[in-house]
């Protein structure tokens, strides 16, 4: 090809074009086609090509005018050639975004919120307690393009309280895979609420706000005109998972790294899991009741690689839900829970009588000299028989089955050569390696690492390993 030509002269390019369409078609067609016929065509089109190389432009232009009269004699034509022609493009464009998805990047929606705030699943906020109005449909259209949000709203119709909630009958099919309905029961009325983002009954529990991430309802009674359901719920991050960087190294600690659950035991099966890589094949791995955790006798913390924002938490706070909260075992997972999923607190806080404010004290108060009692730390004599007391059989029942597989700082385990232990950035609200039966699952199943956050727009757009 003449560089020189192929720039300034446009019937070189156009040449070139006819001579490869001629040859494609001449290829496709040479089973069909006369020998004498094959050999005409297979003469124009050589004759085209040699005169590209060095006639002048008139040559070209004659030489292109002989192929095509060759052609149009010796070449069968095809029915709706514009329609095949199309199509073409079509499957061709599909192979290449196939091609695109399998080697290099393939797109990922976080459904959940186990990777917490690295990268938010569905969240919903409640704005039952608020009085500012729901903006007009076009802003609301603007706000979903940008930043994935949809509104909801239900107000009660009479008092009552919330009966139950199910799956409306016609929210299967087709159109209930797009689109579930779901009937809420309160008091003697029934409301429907149609929603693409649940799946389940749980799912549409949590993204309504209905019950918060432990599964604790903030509000069951409701009076005529007050809003059963008024929120705005934001879709998860849309991500690109990067497939290329494990060709060229080994998955590292501190990688948030995309895996197929495969039939793994305690994972759902069939689907993809996003988790931060903590451990490799051969290591053994504690979690301290500091919620950090060990390999082989080494503490990670915010100095590590991957690690910077998880343990950079409050050391003085409670480990609490969709904040960096490091990593907890047995012990602190009741901790998390004990301090935040007392139905009581949530009704009281709705309240602004004058003894609210102590009436929070009192739960708080209470709740501490539970919690001392049940570690042995603290002052733990009694002080009468308070509403909350009677609980330390529970908090222990809840140690061992929250995290079973580390239910104090003793607890260890130890990673079989070719096997990865990962760990969810939302510590109190993730199922991870702490949890599921077979802690540990064949490094292989790694599709790849985090990469771009596409969608919606939030702080967190842009490339995901910072």
């Amino acid at each position: 090809m003449s560089p020189f030509r192929y720039a300034f002269w446009k019937i070189y390019r156009e040449a070139g074009h006819l001579s490869e369409q001629a040859q494609k078609i001449l290829d496709h067609q040479r089973d069909l086609l006369k020998p004498e016929r094959v050999t005409e065509l297979e003469s124009a089109i050589g004759h085209l090509e040699s005169t590209r190389k060095s006639g002048t432009r008139e040559e070209i232009a004659a030489a292109m005018a002989r192929l095509e009269t060759v052609a149009q004699t010796s070449l069968m034509a095809y029915p709706h050639a514009s329609m095949r022609e199309n199509v073409e493009g079509l499957l061709t464009m599909g192979i290449v975004l196939f091609a695109f998805r399998q080697f290099f990047f393939q797109p990922m929606a976080i459904p959940t919120g186990s990777a917490q705030p690295t990268f938010n699943g569905i969240t919903c906020e409640d704005l039952r307690y608020q009085d500012k109005p729901f903006p007009n449909p076009l802003v609301q259209a603007v706000e979903w393009a940008l930043f994935g949000y949809h509104y909801y709203e239900v107000i009660a119709q009479q008092d009552g309280e919330l009966q139950g909630i199910a799956p409306s009958n016609g929210s299967g099919g087709l159109l209930g895979a797009l689109r579930k309905s779901f009937d809420l029961e309160v008091g003697s009325v029934t409301y429907t609420v149609a929603t693409s983002m649940s799946e389940d009954t749980g799912s549409f529990l949590r993204h309504m706000g209905l019950v918060n991430d432990y599964s604790v309802y903030p509000q069951r009674a409701f009076k005529r005109g007050e809003p059963i359901i008024r929120c705005r719920v934001k879709s998860g991050d849309r991500l690109m998972v990067d497939r290329i960087t494990y060709n060229f190294r080994t998955p590292r600690r501190g990688d948030t790294v995309v895996f197929k659950s495969m039939q793994h035991p305690g994972m759902t099966p069939n689907t993809h899991y996003i988790k931060r890589l903590v451990g490799l094949g051969g290591e053994t791995i504690r979690i301290g009741d500091d919620r950090h955790v060990v390999v082989d006798g080494k503490r990670l913390d915010a100095a590590t690689p991957g690690f910077e924002t998880v343990y950079s938490f409050d050391t003085a706070a409670h480990p609490a839900s969709s904040v960096y909260s490091g990593h907890v075992n047995g012990l602190g997972f009741v901790e998390g829970r004990w301090f935040s999923t007392h139905e009581a607190e949530y009704a009281l806080m709705r309240e602004k009588g004058p003894t609210t404010h102590r009436q929070l004290q009192d739960f708080a108060q209470e709740k501490t000299r539970i919690w001392h009692r049940f570690t042995g730390t603290g002052n733990t004599e009694p002080k009468g028989e308070g509403r909350l007391d009677g609980n330390l059989q529970r908090l222990e029942s809840e140690r061992l089955l929250g995290v079973p597989n580390f239910p104090d700082s003793k607890a260890h385990v130890t990673i079989r050569p070719g096997h990865v232990f990962c760990l969810g950035d939302n510590t109190m609200n993730s199922s991870d390696s702490r949890m599921w039966p077979v802690p540990d699952f064949p490094q292989e199943r790694i599709v790849g690492k985090s990469g771009w956050i596409f969608w919606p727009l939030s702080r967190r757009w842009g490339w995901s390993q910072h």
